[in-house]
Parts: structure tokens; C-alpha cells; sequence
């Protein structure tokens, strides 16, 4: 009787007052890296749980260092099995390193609990919604040129514009009869002895739209298949180059004809300059898949309808470009900036046949790869 008793007050009570929760030190991780997963076990209740499992659902292909994932029978997913053995009003905290060994979006979306009496005979089992998300986005690496200028996005100032930007001040000018009394340099008038008037550099927008081609092999866009080092590569490509123009003032945004997480056949971001905006392209990339979902010539022929007029659009591929550049020409017709961007291990080649059909082209590579390059280099 004593043992029924006993057996009935973890069926009825263990997992009473017993949270679990997840931790994590940052919801992206940079490829190669790692970020910190902290698990924890409340037990805010008299009775101790001797023995208690955790069963935790997670995309399969995470990288927990040094913890074992077992197989589930849910597709696509493993468990990560943790064991524990709490006190009375006892808080245990465990600490894993997850890797971020593959690019991707993963999610831990669900935890199985698991009671177990002093007998070591299961008592009760409950499973509890708990989702957690983090992505391991592209590497990011410097952007190194031998040559001076850019065909892509150009980085000479504007020597005058329609329209003046007031926090880039140039110097002085001589008062002009309607400048406004809060234009007036009133130091630098009290210091020449004349009225003279601040002086601004003209505005100048710069947007780019990165147009990313997730087709890495000859054929149609329909075949599910690809060239995993070239897709990483063209991804810390993209990520690299949004890094280094938003670094000099210029607002990206990015395209990319890719399956993801969303609703949408393809990826689109219209260009910013925000501080966040790396973030999200950075989330972009990690969400797309590694095939195409439709043809490149179709989603930079959709480019006029949704970027900015006036803006840079540059293609970046890894295939002979010959079926872009009709596109790429006409583009440039309608008012847009169309350059084309390869990478690869016959970029040269594909760069020289698109300035041959008069279309700005530059060519870029990861020595020796995407994995250990320090820097994207683009060839003369």
C-alpha cells in the first residue's frame, strides 16, 4: 500500500509546478561560429523528481557540440534526450554550445516530459509547445578590389545636384540675396567681416539591388539540383558585397529566386540603408533554399515593376551568363543601372563574355574557398 501511495504521487503531482524553458545567447550564428544554449528545469513544488526526461524536437540537421541527436519519427526532425534529476524547489541550468556548422533556419519546436517514480517506472508524460528559432547565416568577409572605381555601384561624388544634403556641410559661400537666415555661418561671418552662408554637398541616393542566382548548374530551374560549394559561395558573396556598400552609405536591397520560409516563390527586399538592414538580408539568405524556383531571366525581368527607379541592379551568377543579358540590356534601357557579377571557378570567363555584349561585368573569387577565404577578391 505504501508503494501505491508513493507511485501516485508523481502520477498525480510531477509535473506540477515544473517548467522548462530555453535560452539562447543569439537568435543568428555567423557559419563557423557558435552561440550559447541554455536549458532549464524549475521544479518550484515539495517533491522531488528523481528522474525526469526531456525529449526535445529539433531540426535534424543542428549542430549541438559534443550531444548526440537521436532519430524521430517526425520528418525532418531529431531529439535532443536530456536526463535530470531535480530536488524540491531545486533550479538546474545546463549549458550546450550549438555550431554553426550549416546555413539554415532551425527550430526546437516542442518538449516531451517524462516523470519517473523512485522505482525508476515512468508515472507521466506531457508534451508542451515550446518554440525556439535561430538561423546560421552566411559568412561575411571583406570586399578587396584592384581597382580603384566600380562599375557597380560607383563611388564618386556628385560635383552638383538638384538638391542639397544638410548634415553633409562643405565649407562656406558668399551670402546670396533669399538664403535663409538659419543658412547664415554667423562664426565664420563675424571672423571674415562679411555675411557668408553655409555650404552643403548635393544629395546623392545610391541604392543597390542585389539580384542573387540560386541556379549553379546547366539546365532547367526545375531540377532539384545543385552545386552546394558554389550556393555557399554565391551566399557569403552577396552577404560580403551588402556588408561593404552598406558600409559606404549606399542602401541595398536583395533578390533572390529561392524558395524559403515564406509564402512567395522568390526573395525580395526593397533596397535601406537602416542599421537593420544587414540583419535581414543576413535572415534572407539563410532562409533560401539551395535550388532555384524559377528561371534568373524571369525574376530580373520582374526587377522593373518592384525596385526603385534609377536604381543599380547587380546580377550575381555562377553560370554562363548568355541568357541574362538580353535582360540585363534591356534593364538598362528602361533607366536602371544593370551590371553583372560573377563568381566561380569560371568567372573570368563568364565576366569577359558579358562585357562583350556590352553589359558592365565583374568577377569575383574566394581563395582557397568559401569556407576559409578572408576576403572576397574581385579581379582586375
Amino acid at each position: 500500500g505504501l508503494v501505491a501511495v508513493l507511485r501516485s504521487l508523481w502520477s498525480r503531482y510531477g509535473l506540477r509546478a515544473l517548467a522548462y524553458e530555453r535560452h539562447l545567447s543569439s537568435s543568428r550564428v555567423p557559419w563557423g561560429e557558435r552561440i550559447e544554449l541554455q536549458l532549464v528545469v524549475r521544479n518550484a513544488k515539495p517533491l522531488p523528481l528523481p528522474r525526469l526526461r526531456v525529449d526535445d524536437l529539433v531540426s535534424r540537421e543542428a549542430d549541438i557540440a559534443g550531444v548526440p541527436l537521436d532519430p524521430s519519427p517526425d520528418s525532418g526532425f531529431a531529439v535532443l534526450a536530456q536526463t535530470w534529476s531535480v530536488g524540491w524547489f531545486e533550479r538546474i541550468t545546463r549549458r550546450h554550445e550549438i555550431v554553426g556548422s550549416r546555413r539554415g533556419r532551425y527550430r526546437f519546436v516542442r518538449a516531451r516530459l517524462q516523470v519517473a517514480d523512485l522505482f525508476g517506472e515512468s508515472s507521466m508524460v506531457e508534451e508542451r509547445p515550446l518554440l525556439t528559432t535561430y538561423r546560421v547565416v552566411p559568412r561575411t568577409v571583406a570586399v578587396r578590389s584592384a581597382r580603384a572605381d566600380s562599375p557597380i555601384a560607383g563611388t564618386a561624388r556628385a560635383p552638383h545636384g538638384l538638391v542639397e544634403e544638410p548634415s553633409l556641410f562643405a565649407g562656406v559661400r558668399p551670402y546670396q540675396p533669399g538664403d535663409q537666415l538659419r543658412r547664415i555661418h554667423w562664426k565664420a561671418t563675424a571672423r571674415v567681416g562679411r555675411p557668408v552662408s553655409r555650404r552643403f554637398d548635393p544629395a546623392r541616393e545610391r541604392e543597390v539591388l542585389l539580384a542573387l542566382d540560386m541556379q549553379t548548374v546547366p539546365g532547367a530551374s526545375w531540377q532539384l539540383t545543385w552545386d552546394e560549394d558554389l550556393v555557399e559561395g554565391l551566399c557569403v558573396a552577396a552577404m560580403s558585397l551588402a556588408r561593404a556598400f552598406i558600409a559606404d552609405g549606399v542602401a541595398v536591397g536583395l533578390a533572390v529566386n529561392a524558395y524559403s520560409d515564406r509564402p512567395q516563390r522568390t526573395v525580395f527586399l526593397p533596397p535601406s540603408a537602416t542599421p537593420t538592414q544587414l540583419a535581414r538580408i543576413a535572415d534572407y539568405l539563410a532562409d533560401v533554399s539551395p535550388y532555384a524556383s524559377m528561371p534568373f531571366e524571369r525574376l530580373l525581368a520582374g526587377v522593373a515593376r518592384r525596385a526603385p527607379m534609377g536604381c543599380a541592379v547587380v546580377a550575381l551568377s555562377g553560370r554562363d551568363p548568355s541568357g541574362l543579358l538580353p535582360v540585363l540590356r534591356r534593364l538598362g534601357a528602361q533607366g536602371y543601372r544593370a551590371s553583372h557579377a560573377a563568381l566561380g571557378p569560371d568567372a573570368a570567363r563568364w565576366s569577359a563574355r558579358a562585357r562583350s555584349f556590352g553589359v558592365p561585368s565583374a568577377a569575383y573569387r574566394l581563395i582557397p574557398d568559401w569556407r576559409t577565404a578572408d576576403a572576397l577578391e574581385r579581379m582586375a
